[in-house]
């Protein structure tokens, strides 16, 4: 099922004693198979996610099952920023030779890791020692499929969709992720009883049944992981292609520079510099928050009454839904409003620093509530606001990132924001380490990690260039021609390879 675009063909031009002709592209086609291709990579992005916030939304019952501690579970979380640093290089590459190969090895390493996880804790002569091993095994290879769905988007967005729907298709792809850790929350709150019910107090014991009963949620709370991730490998091994046969826009047509070249192109742009770090750091923080919020929120009080694990695990819910739904709106608006990206970017920021800073005044007691009801709909309110301005800011930034990097490939310039995020979460996650820094500090770092981004967003100078190229597709050849022969002169060591589509092209 397609629907055909016709455009008039480029003739053949030369651009330059040293540069090749760049031929003409075939008809602009957009297929409806592309929604399947973003409903399956979404899918997968959901269940990475997932599968990185296992023990987050049972905390307390890890720790008290396996004798954890939150040091460890942190560690767990930062597994997957820890391997997008240490593996960014190699999984991109491999993303930029082959989108399908790199899925490929992404949703095995979920599949694999996830059932081993399954197994040694099913099977009852396996010490509970060995399944920490596992768990750390799985942790691991999640993390390294963290780094295709993280970088993916903007390519799978660049050559399956038209300009129209790019940005609302890298948001889909991207915050779809940040929907797992709400999906985490609802299995652990379906599946896992409340352990806050059970344990009222640290001196109080519970029955050798109810204690099995918890063990079998456990093992249930694996299989909800496990048997996911085995039908999604098995769908992507019977179809997903790196590309279709024709692209969706000229842009997309355009090979990219080679997966080196356009690396060392992002490195020296000090915009790219600038939009990565800026928007990653209250992206990373919010996240990596969100995941352990149940350690912080959880010491919000009115007189005896705290809010439970089992009333944050519902907000963990809640929080990634409206958010992943508000950056989708978000992304909509800015497809119909060109060229306003960086704008957007700080409005969101500012706005997430307001909401924020309410949240923390909440949090340390400035301001008091008669009933923990209040309470509960003030956390309510601000956090799923706050989240969501945050998130809806990250699709933008690595659209805005894109249209500056151009010609860079879209792996590469994914995988360079994704890389800043990881980054801002590995130095999150490690302050749990730290000894007696407490968490306290919880309370302050969601409006700090927004105040400090601004500052990044503002001296960036944007220049359009994809955007311009398509927007030309149906003016005179020689405009679009001159523009990209503009980009090639501007990169004299520019290497020539086959693109995405088979003809040759300036990559």
């Amino acid at each position: 099922f397609t629907s055909t675009r016709e455009m008039t063909h480029i003739e053949h031009t030369h651009l330059g004693d040293t540069t090749p002709l760049l031929p003409g592209p075939p008809h602009i086609t957009v297929y409806k198979r592309r929604w399947y291709i973003l409903l399956i990579f979404s899918l997968v992005a959901i269940l990475q996610d997932t599968v990185w916030n296992t023990w987050g939304p049972i905390d307390h019952t890890a720790i008290f099952l396996y004798g954890w501690t939150h040091d460890l579970i942190a560690l767990f979380a930062n597994y997957g920023s820890i391997l997008y640093v240490v593996a960014f290089i190699p999984a991109v590459y491999v993303l930029e030779r082959s989108v399908r190969n790199a899925m490929l090895f992404c949703s095995g390493f979920m599949a694999f890791g996830t059932i081993l996880r399954c197994g040694f804790l099913q099977d009852p002569y396996i010490s509970q020692q060995v399944f920490t091993v596992s768990c750390h095994i799985c942790s691991i290879l999640n993390g390294c499929s963290n780094i295709v769905v993280g970088s993916a988007p903007l390519a799978i967005s660049a050559v399956w969709f038209p300009p129209e729907e790019r940005v609302t298709a890298t948001t889909i792809a991207q915050v779809f992720n940040g929907l797992g850790t709400g999906m985490s929350f609802l299995l652990a709150s379906q599946i896992v009883r409340p352990i806050d019910d059970m344990i009222p107090n640290v001196n109080s014991t519970v029955p050798d049944e109810e204690l099995r009963a918890l063990e079998r949620d456990i093992q249930w709370y694996m299989y909800s992981n496990a048997i996911p991730a085995a039908v999604l490998f098995i769908l992507i091994i019977i179809y997903f292609p790196s590309a279709p046969a024709k692209p969706p826009s000229v842009s997309s047509y355009q090979a990219r520079l080679d997966f080196m070249t356009g690396f060392k192109e992002v490195m020296k742009s000090p915009a790219a510099w600038l939009i990565a770090i800026g928007c990653s750091i209250p992206q990373g923080i919010v996240v990596a928050w969100t995941a352990m919020m149940v350690v912080n929120l959880t010491e919000i009080c009115v007189g005896n009454t705290c809010l439970t694990q089992n009333w944050v695990n519902y907000l963990g819910i809640y929080a990634t839904v409206v958010s992943t739904i508000a950056a989708i709106f978000v992304a909509r608006a800015a497809d119909k409003i060109k060229g306003k990206l960086k704008e957007a970017i700080i409005v969101l920021l500012c706005l997430a620093a307001v909401v924020f800073f309410m949240l923390c005044l909440i949090s340390i007691g400035v301001f008091q509530f008669g009933d923990i009801l209040y309470v509960q709909i003030a956390v309510y309110f601000l956090l799923l606001t706050g989240n969501s301005l945050v998130v809806s800011s990250m699709p933008l930034a690595m659209e805005l990132a894109m249209e500056i990097c151009y010609p860079a490939a879209e792996g590469v310039v994914g995988g360079w924001i994704s890389i800043w995020f990881n980054i801002a979460t590995v130095v999150f996650l490690s302050l749990f380490g730290i000894p007696g820094i407490g968490t306290s500090w919880l309370d302050y770092v969601l409006p700090l990690s927004c105040v400090v981004a601004i500052p990044f967003i503002l001296p960036i100078k944007v220049e359009y260039r994809r955007m311009m190229m398509d927007m030309n597709r149906e003016e005179n050849s020689n405009g679009v021609m001159a523009f990209v022969s503009n980009v090639i002169h501007q990169r004299p060591d520019t290497n020539i390879e086959a693109n995405k589509y088979g003809s040759t092209g300036i990559r």
